[in-house]
């Protein structure tokens, strides 16, 4: 059975954490935040539903620096939903963070890495493609009954 949109959402927004925390800071980096979150009170599992308190202990440990993360975070969020970003970096990323999720469960949104690709882009080749090579043909023209190549 699948998750409900927001319950998806959260788990994105958890997903793009990690995401901004390696890219950003790279992998040892994002163990040591981690930690100091944990130490926070706040245990992985639990980053994406408490992101408010997140913020604020990255805030108060970082400083000013931990905006870069949250921007970042909330960028692979847009992009992850396929939004356009339409802010900057001093719009408020926790409205922003809000208009998404209501778009994304208002017009039942599935994040990139969830779609199904093999849906879309499937290519399907004709029968004639696999045949042996006298009976290939390089157009469809020559197909037409009685021209012979």
């Amino acid at each position: 059975m699948r998750s409900s949109l927001v319950d998806i959402f959260y788990e994105t927004l958890g997903y793009c954490f990690g995401k901004a925390l390696t890219e950003t800071l790279g992998p040892t980096v994002q163990a040591s935040i981690y930690n100091l979150l944990g130490r926070s009170g706040i245990r992985k599992e639990e980053i994406s539903t408490r992101f408010d308190d997140v913020v604020q202990a990255l805030t108060s440990t970082l400083g000013t620096c931990s905006r870069v993360v949250v921007h970042r975070t909330v960028v692979e969020m847009f992009k992850e939903y396929s939004q356009r970003l339409d802010f900057s970096y001093t719009d408020s990323l926790r409205d922003r963070l809000a208009l998404l999720k209501e778009a994304v469960v208002a017009n039942h949104v599935l994040p990139r890495r969830l779609r199904d690709e093999s849906v879309f882009d499937s290519v399907e080749k004709p029968d004639w493609i696999d045949a042996p090579k006298g009976e290939a043909y390089s157009s469809l023209y020559p197909m037409k009954k009685g021209v012979k190549t």
